[in-house]
């Protein structure tokens, strides 16, 4: 070959070997890329044509007995902002989905990749909105928690906060019965950095869907309440107010109001702490005379007095170095232990609880469900107060006869004279009567559930007689009512203060149940601190009672129910 050919060859060879170790070079950085691309690289291309969005997932209904929906979840849109295709130019547009102090905000640059504009905007709003198709702004498809019927329940309901967490009352003590967890949203941008579609979601893969909650409460029942408790307090002009009403031979709490009281759409209502809460579970305060009938109970039980047993009420007794008066100046005369109850005795209660061993006096308040948590299916309850017997000296256990010096919640009082309606048992209250699935499939049943055995029928049908006669002839006559044959007790109780009982305050307070025989309803109306010089319970809460029963008793029937 001559030397020309194979210098050319050779040229040509060189330039083919070049050839094609450069396309060899460029296919080993394609499998690299591919194979084990660079993070920062992948990142960047993830954030510019994939948007990961947080959302929070549909919450469980919470219904009435009746059926009647008290909380529920509906659609609504939540606005985002991409800071990457955002022009602060734009926030102009967003007047009236944000006020003029948030809007501050968003004319401004912002950082990252995702910034939270508004959540949960009920759909007609949010239709102005999406309709401006505002460069950067972009919306996401949530539920939102609403109650159909505003402030009704909204201390056994509670709220919760944005994300769908349950921060009170039922909402929170059955969080993860109604709630699911937060998932997350993967979704496409075009060009133009629009969301398109949702390609894929994260989410816990063993969620089968939010339980829906039906509770004992009648929202009938519920409404009676609030309504007569919100006139009784203003009426009063009282600081705060309770009422619960429940089924004593099954637990089931029928209607449970406090007062002041909020909304629980209106997150604006949520700054006032006294509203939020809940008296009946968290309100701590002493019972005065509605103790009464208790303490004459564990009396009988431990053999200490009988239905024979008369005492002497000249008004005033000295118990230690203290002295307890009647209201009755001048005293009751010669009683037995039912008139003792209808003429609500001071005198009378305090000879019988020095009566006990105060170790015995101690076991039989536990017994009763005091100084203890009554297990409520509800966020927030107290134990109460009451002090370790040791420290029961002198004039303690007269005093505890009274209903002083020792702390209760209304809930653990109607709880302990449900005992006395139904026949001497101890029931644990509940409100959530069932929990079904999404397929509504029940998975759970409140049922009775009995805690202890405090009084014998016998006992306890004298207790009935002997509340009954105090409705009839004694200090509880404003909560009698031709509708319905009513027992029950009147309090009237001092607020304490720095271990000392400041002058003008009073709880008022009345507590029974009906038909008194066989009772189905028992109800516990407090009027805390009012002003006006009215005080004792049976001027100012007996009336409240009466109302609520008469109000119950024309309600019609409903089912089973």
């Amino acid at each position: 070959m001559p030397k020309s050919s194979r210098s050319g060859y050779t040229r040509r060879q060189s330039q083919w070997i070049a050839l094609a170790a450069a396309f060899l070079v460029i296919g080993i950085n394609l499998v690299r890329v591919h194979l084990f691309p660079d993070p920062r690289v992948s990142s960047q291309a993830s954030k510019q044509y994939w948007a990961q969005v947080p959302i929070s997932t549909s919450r469980g209904g919470i219904f009435d007995r009746n059926g009647i929906p008290l909380a529920l979840s509906v659609p609504a849109e939540s606005f985002f902002i991409d800071p990457l295709y955002w022009n602060p130019s734009n926030a102009v547009m967003l007047r009236g989905l944000l006020d003029q102090k948030e809007l501050l905000r968003f004319q401004k640059p912002l950082q990252g990749r995702f910034v939270w504009v508004r959540r949960k905007v009920d759909q007609s709003l949010a239709q102005t909105y999406l309709a401006r198709d505002i460069p950067g702004l972009f919306s996401i498809r949530e539920s939102a928690r609403v109650y159909p019927h505003g402030h009704l329940g909204a201390h056994v309901l509670g709220f919760c906060d944005l994300d769908d967490n349950g921060l009170a009352g039922i909402e929170r003590a059955w969080n993860n019965v109604l709630f699911s967890p937060q998932q997350t949203r993967l979704l496409a941008r075009d060009a133009k950095g629009k969301l398109l579609d949702i390609v894929g979601n994260s989410s816990d893969e063993n969620y089968v869907g939010a339980g829906n909650i039906y509770l004992s409460i009648d929202s009938r029942i519920q409404q009676i309440l609030e309504e007569n408790l919100t006139v009784g307090v203003q009426e009063a002009s009282a600081a705060w107010g309770a009422a619960v009403c429940l089924n004593p031979n099954d637990g089931s709490i029928l209607g449970l109001a406090s007062y002041p009281t909020f909304n629980p759409n209106d997150r604006g209502s949520f700054s006032n702490q006294e509203a939020l809460r809940n008296n009946v579970v968290a309100r701590v305060y002493e019972p005065g005379s509605t103790f009464k009938p208790l303490v004459m109970g564990l009396a009988m039980e431990e053999g200490l007095v009988s239905g024979s047993d008369r005492f002497s009420c000249s008004g005033s007794v000295r118990i230690a170095d203290h002295i307890i008066r009647d209201v009755k100046k001048g005293g009751h005369g010669v009683e037995d232990p039912k008139k003792i109850l209808v003429n609500s005795c001071n005198v009378g209660m305090a000879l019988i609880g020095v009566r006990f061993h105060v170790f015995r006096f101690y076991q039989g308040l536990r017994s009763l469900g005091f100084g203890q948590r009554t297990g409520i299916d509800l966020a927030g309850e107290e134990a109460g107060l009451m002090q370790p017997p040791e420290r029961w000296l002198g004039v303690v256990p007269a005093n505890v006869a009274i209903g002083q010096g020792v702390g209760v919640t209304p809930i653990q009082l109607v709880s302990a004279i449900a005992a006395i309606a139904n026949g001497g048992h101890l029931l644990k209250p509940y409100v959530v009567r069932e929990v079904r699935d999404d397929k509504g499939n029940v998975i759970y049943r409140g049922k009775r559930t009995p805690k202890s055995a405090v009084f014998s029928p016998g006992i306890a049908s004298y207790l009935r007689d002997s509340m009954r006669e105090v409705v009839k002839t004694g200090t509880g006559k404003e909560a009698d009512t031709p509708l319905e044959e009513v027992a029950g007790k009147t309090g009237t109780a001092q607020v304490a203060s720095g271990g000392t009982y400041t002058k003008g305050r009073y709880v008022a307070s009345f507590v029974g149940f009906w038909p008194y025989k066989k009772p189905r309803y028992v109800l516990l109306v407090v009027i805390g601190e009012p002003k006006g010089g009215r005080f004792y319970g049976g001027e100012l809460a007996a009336p409240v009672f009466k109302n609520i029963v008469e109000a119950i008793s024309l309600l019609p029937r409903v089912g089973k129910d």
